[in-house]
Order: structure tokens, then C-alpha cells, then sequence
């Protein structure tokens, strides 16, 4: 394997499986609440958390879309996976960070 050269066979498994677990994780948190009977965002915490949450989990589909893509540029597959990387890092901070932001609020 060149420097340049990766195999993405080799992450994309890990990747996939792991934004399983944070989307379904995102997906039943934000389900849960907004499934309550009195439901609303009414106040600046509730508006962080569901904008965060809901701009984390749009990151991670695009994320897994990425990863899922059967053609992959092969003239820059690290470069690929670097900003599908960075994507699936920034879904999981933002959606994480919001919740806890929120709680400071």
C-alpha cells in the first residue's frame, strides 16, 4: 500500500456499523421526545438539542451514504475517506455537543 493508496474495504465496515449505532441512537432519542404528549420546543435548550440533533443526523446519512457509494473516486480514495471522516466526526460532535449545551442553557 502506497502512501496515497488506501483500501477502503478496510474502513468502511467500522464506519457503517458504528454510524448504525449514533443514528439509531439520534433517531430514537429525538422519536422519544417528540412522540411525548405535550411536545414543544419551548425554550433556547429544546430548540439546541433538536437543531443540533437533527443537523448530526443529516451529517452521519451523508456520511453513510459516502461510505456506502459502490463508485469511489480511485485517484483519491484518502482524500475521500478523509472528508467523509470529518463529516461523520462533525455529526457526532454536533449532535452530542448540542445536547449538552443545552443542558447549561
Amino acid at each position: 500500500m502506497e502512501n496515497n493508496k488506501i483500501d477502503l474495504k478496510d474502513y468502511r465496515q467500522p464506519m457503517v456499523t458504528s454510524l448504525g449505532v449514533f443514528l439509531g441512537f439520534l433517531l430514537g432519542f429525538l422519536g422519544q421526545w417528540m412522540t411525548e404528549d405535550h411536545f414543544a420546543l419551548k425554550n433556547l435548550g429544546d430548540h439546541i438539542v433538536f437543531g443540533g440533533c437533527f443537523i448530526g443526523a443529516l451529517l452521519l446519512f451523508i456520511a453513510l451514504f459516502r461510505m456506502l457509494t459502490p463508485k469511489l473516486p480511485l485517484d483519491n480514495l484518502l482524500g475521500y475517506y478523509h472528508r467523509t471522516l470529518w463529516l461523520y466526526l462533525s455529526g457526532v460532535l454536533i449532535a452530542f455537543c448540542s445536547i449538552l449545551i443545552s443542558a447549561f442553557v
